[in-house]
């Protein structure tokens, strides 16, 4: 299956049926507005995070599970899907505060469950940490982590900077400006530091599958096993929660959106 860096080449639609409420939702920021989708009508509000390169549709299978007993809101980042943008690549500050932006529009006076897959995981741990009082729970979904690039790089330094250059080739180019961007940051000392994570309950799904014929580090059995220590020591970060592990490949929302919106529920208690 796709891993993080990639996996932006799938794309599905948004499910927005039955009796479930459905809606678009338009934020403002300086010089773009981002594009949200709300379905359902609950009284916990769930806001997704998508991969890199994904957007607001890699959510559908989880929030047809959800139906009706949440009020689910998944959007695009800048540039992607529906959603505008003003030219600028994006760095993972900017990022947080177009987060911040949805989820003042979406629960200006409350909290909200985070949910993050991949890079959309990164956003989610960071978001969290910076504001923990508008988390209410956290779901991970496969995260990338702050730390995991100076661990790759420490295996096997070759394999990463020829993994960089394989997805900078295939990638769009506004996309490639963003992940020239996110690298730069992820290869800072700061990246590595420890980090206070909020007290609020976390899930946290990780995926162990090695690929056949990895297409990147993550996928072998050495960046696997690396991956999976990054996971382990997030979630010792974290005061209360569960961890599980899947072989599905890295799109678990995609592959078993089940077991997501059963975290979703657990994290909402």
């Amino acid at each position: 299956m796709p891993n993080w860096k990639w996996s932006w080449a799938l794309s599905l639609a948004l499910l927005c049926a039955g009796t479930v409420q459905a809606g678009e939702l338009r934020v403002e920021r300086t010089g773009y507005a981002l594009q949200a989708e709300q379905v359902g009508d609950g009284p916990t509000v769930v806001v997704f995070e998508s991969g890199f390169g994904q957007g607001a549709d890699a959510w559908k299978g989880v929030i047809a599970d959800l139906g009706a007993e949440c009020r689910c809101v998944a959007y695009a980042r800048a540039g992607l899907g529906k959603s505008g943008t003003d030219g600028k690549p994006k760095t993972i500050e900017a990022h947080l505060q177009d987060l911040e932006a949805v989820i003042d529009t979406v629960a200006p006076k409350g909290k909200v469950v985070l949910v993050g897959h991949s890079y959309g995981g990164l956003l989610a741990t960071e978001f969290a940490r910076l504001h923990a009082d508008r988390v209410q729970g956290l779901v991970l979904v496969d995260p990338a982590t702050m730390g995991q690039r100076h661990a790759f790089r420490q295996d096997n330094e070759a394999r990463l900077l020829a993994d960089d250059k394989a997805l900078l080739s295939m990638l769009p180019p506004n996309l490639a400006e963003d992940y020239k961007l996110l690298i730069a940051q992820l290869d800072t000392p700061a990246a590595e530091a420890a980090r206070t994570q909020p007290d609020a309950p976390v899930a946290l799904l990780t995926d162990t599958s090695v690929a056949a014929e990895p297409f990147v580090f993550e996928e072998t059995a050495a960046g696997k096993a690396l991956w999976k220590q990054q996971h382990a020591a997030l979630f010792a970060s974290y005061a209360r929660g569960v961890h599980r592990y899947f072989a599905t490949g890295h799109n678990i929302h995609r592959e078993d959106p089940k077991a997501v919106a059963e975290a979703i529920r657990f994290v909402s208690k």
